[in-house]
């Protein structure tokens, strides 16, 4: 598989957000997905809200001070899986695509039984260029927990870029199914909405 252009990605990214803003819900999902979510749940991420919707703003925040309290974290306890996913997530969500790699991978290998952690590493490769091996690993998230929404709907976005519709529509069809009241649910909805009539979520009412 070929890797995609910097406006392969860009796009990818568009029509991804763009369905998200035209429902009005602020849900990272894989080329931004931000929240480490355990056992496929709406469990909370190492950063407080505050943290997260700052993360979403388009003004720069300096994030020094929350990179160097998971550092301080780190050389406290190297074997802090939470703290290296923290830290990669702020390093996903800020650009720094390489670093993020590094703390995911640190995370996988002190606790390699979460299925977000792998869907980060798939984030970080993917928007470095790296399809086949995001692929890898978010196919590796699933094979840990086959129910995690997010990550359906990123291997499921990852398909609609490289044309396999029908692949895409699966896997967006069982992250709705799993949970459609949920915000992952909402979105694979939209998501398959768009599919079939592009433009069909400019229209759609806002979300509770």
């Amino acid at each position: 598989m070929a890797f995609p252009s910097g406006g392969a990605l860009l796009n990818f990214k568009s029509y991804y957000w763009g369905i998200i803003a035209a429902v009005g819900v602020l849900i990272a999902v894989l080329v931004v997905l931000p929240n480490i979510i355990k056992g496929g749940s709406d469990d909370a991420s190492p950063h407080s809200s505050a943290d997260l919707a700052a993360m979403q703003q388009s003004e720069p925040v300096d994030y020094t001070p929350q990179i160097e309290a998971y550092q301080g974290l780190i050389a406290g306890n190297p074997g802090d899986a939470v703290a290296y996913a923290g830290l990669g997530e702020i390093y996903l969500s800020t650009g720094r695509y390489s670093e993020a790699v590094d703390q995911f991978d640190q995370a996988i290998a002190i606790d390699g039984t979460q299925a977000a952690y792998h869907g980060q590493l798939g984030e970080a490769y993917y928007a470095m260029g790296m399809v086949d091996i995001a692929v890898r690993e978010l196919e590796a998230g699933l094979a840990i927990d086959t129910n995690y929404q997010p990550i359906l709907l990123d291997l499921g976005n990852v398909y609609a870029q490289s044309g396999k519709q029908d692949e895409a529509r699966q896997l967006w069809q069982k992250a709705f199914d799993i949970n459609p009241t949920n915000r992952y649910g909402h979105v694979a909805k939209q998501l398959m909405a768009e599919q079939d009539n592009p433009g069909a979520s400019a229209n759609a009412p806002e979300l509770p």
